[in-house]
């Protein structure tokens, strides 16, 4: 019989404000460990959050082998790897003062709106064993904020919103680039002449298409990719991995949730253009015959499911303003809904946009759809990914391509 102990802990500080004000401070300590055991081609599985007895839950992930649910299970050669990353991104004793003075700042040098929101600050751990000698842990440190910002003449609940996620502190930066965007919300703009504009998107806009990369979507013919593994199917500029690589630290993990490490803790599903590989967990790549990626996920009491953490997608060090060369975009800001079709037809309601030229956003554009085909999208129409556009803090990629602005 085979044993695999997968277990979480976190410490987060979350601090909230209403009205421009810190309203609230809450420290916060949760866990939880999920226990499986392998024997005979079956599974059994136990949970429990909180301190436990991984005896007791061994016990009952025994018992639950009975319900015969079967899953593979192969020997693991014995390991041992650490990752600490963890740091004091703001010193405990100071989180409220600093916080509440950037929260002070950010009001006061938008004065049109009423901004609420919250900033979590996290010290998060996971770590992995099983009973061949595997043993890995990964430690990190993140803070995230939104401010949620409601124009005082408005009726709306929200009107823009401004996020970030970061292993750094930098309130200047975080301020600046607020400036900009609520700025920007009091200026009216145009959404540029042509039958495609050039869009500048969060890699968000993709998600439609990820789903089309999970194992059994694509052997049962679901996925619109079907067929195209191995096959060139995409602009040579485009590429999607799942960056595992911890010491970059925000949240990347170099193990999966079945404990799987890849190769430089980098696996590719699109390279250079190529489609190379499936979202898999050890079930499906066996199941199908196909090279297990290490993208299991490990939901809590529950038998190991696909995830997408770490997946992003490549980025020279080109700007967006290099990109598109001086040519007028639209920076997508707040967009929600849509879904694609089974050919490739994405809609993608935007709630939210900006005139973008020279670097620099003009002006609010009213709201549109951005349509498209994902083949074109990430085709011929594909301008390229960055990291650098409009915010200079925080870590985000970007997306820039041509589609169809649709007005509403």
């Amino acid at each position: 019989m085979k044993r695999q102990i997968y277990s979480e802990k976190s410490r987060e500080s979350c601090l909230n404000f209403t009205a421009g004000a810190v309203d609230s401070l809450r420290i916060k300590n949760t866990s939880a460990t999920t226990v499986r055991v392998y024997e005979d081609g079956y599974i059994g599985v136990a949970g429990a959050a909180g301190n436990c007895d991984i005896g007791e839950l061994e016990k009952k992930a025994v018992s639950s082998l009975e319900n015969k649910v079967p899953y593979p299970c192969d020997k693991s050669e014995p390991a041992r790897r650490v990752c600490d990353c963890r740091k004091e991104i703001i010193k405990k004793s100071e989180v409220v003062e600093k916080c509440a003075k950037l929260v002070k700042r950010i009001s006061e040098e938008n004065p049109a709106f009423v901004f609420s929101g919250k900033f979590a600050i996290s010290d998060d751990e996971e770590r992995f064993s099983d009973s061949d000698g595997v043993d890995y842990e990964c430690v990190s440190s993140v803070v995230s904020a939104y401010f949620i910002g409601k124009h005082r003449d408005s009726a709306n609940i929200m009107d823009e919103i401004y996020e970030i996620s970061d292993d750094k502190f930098e309130p200047e930066k975080i301020a600046a680039d607020a400036k900009k965007l609520f700025g920007a919300y009091l200026k009216k703009a145009e959404i540029p002449d042509g039958d495609k504009i050039v869009v500048i998107a969060d890699i968000s806009v993709l998600s439609s298409l990820v789903r089309s990369f999970v194992a059994e979507m694509y052997f049962s013919g679901a996925s619109i990719l079907n067929g195209k593994l191995g096959q060139k199917v995409f602009n040579e500029k485009f590429s999607l991995y799942c960056d595992k690589d911890s010491s970059k630290g925000m949240g990347k993990i170099f193990f999966d949730g079945e404990g799987v490490v890849s190769k430089d803790d980098k696996v590719y599903f699109v390279e250079n253009g190529v489609m190379k590989n499936l979202l898999t967990t050890k079930k499906s790549a066996a199941t199908f015959g196909v090279e297990n990626c290490g993208t299991a996920q490990s939901p809590y009491a529950e038998t190991p499911a696909v995830g997408t953490r770490g997946l992003t997608v490549g980025a020279g060090d080109e700007s967006v303003g290099e990109l598109i060369r001086g040519e007028k975009a639209v920076y997508v800001s707040i967009a929600s809904g849509g879904d694609m079709t089974p050919s490739g037809e994405i809609g993608i309601p935007v709630q939210s946009a900006y005139l973008y030229e020279n670097g620099t956003l003009i002006g609010r554009v009213p709201e549109f759809t951005v349509s498209c085909n994902i083949f074109d999208m990430l085709g011929d129409d594909f301008v390229g990914a960055s990291t650098k556009c409009v915010n200079e803090a925080g870590q985000c990629k970007y997306l820039v391509f041509r589609a169809k602005a649709l007005k509403a």
